[in-house]
């Protein structure tokens, strides 16, 4: 029943079904408001452009449609550069959870991106912090983030 560092795992009943496939890695983010003004000066990270900007997704299963909205922000070595926003339907409500996560290495055309926490949690109890993720921009201009502690994936497309 949580929306957590696992964005495969939307937030809903226990008994709804899992998304496959496109499973999300780690749902973690900082808010817009949290986010460091270093973004104005991309000269200044070692986040590649390409990546920058604002992505989303939607996970469908039983309980419903679940969005995912991950952001993408310039930054060094352990700057939090991504936050993601995770909403949708549990068996008897809402979620929106809000993740961050800091960077741990940019190489090789992929973002290495470390544990994620929750800063907003709506319930808290439906938001879990997420593992380490992956993130790699695909030929035809999305955006995959793959778990690396499970190989779960999700694609993003850029707003």
């Amino acid at each position: 029943d949580r929306a957590g560092g696992d964005p495969s795992t939307p937030a809903a009943p226990s008994s709804a079904p899992q998304s496959t496939g496109d499973a999300a890695t780690t749902d973690d983010a900082p808010p817009e408001e949290t986010r460091s003004p270093s973004s104005s000066e991309p000269e200044d990270g070692t986040v590649p452009e390409e990546f920058l900007g604002r992505w989303s997704t939607t996970i469908d299963n039983d309980s419903g449609s679940h969005s995912r909205r991950l952001t993408m922000q310039q930054g060094e070595a352990g700057d939090t550069v991504m936050s993601l926003v995770a909403d949708g339907p549990t068996g008897n409500g809402t979620y929106h959870c809000v993740f961050e996560a800091r960077l741990t290495d940019a190489s090789d055309g992929r973002l290495r991106i470390g544990p994620s926490t929750v800063t907003v949690g709506e319930p808290r109890s439906a938001c879990t912090p997420g593992s380490a993720s992956e993130i790699t921009l695909l030929p035809d201009g999305t955006l995959r983030r793959e778990s690396t502690g499970t190989g779960e994936q999700l694609t993003y497309t850029r707003d």
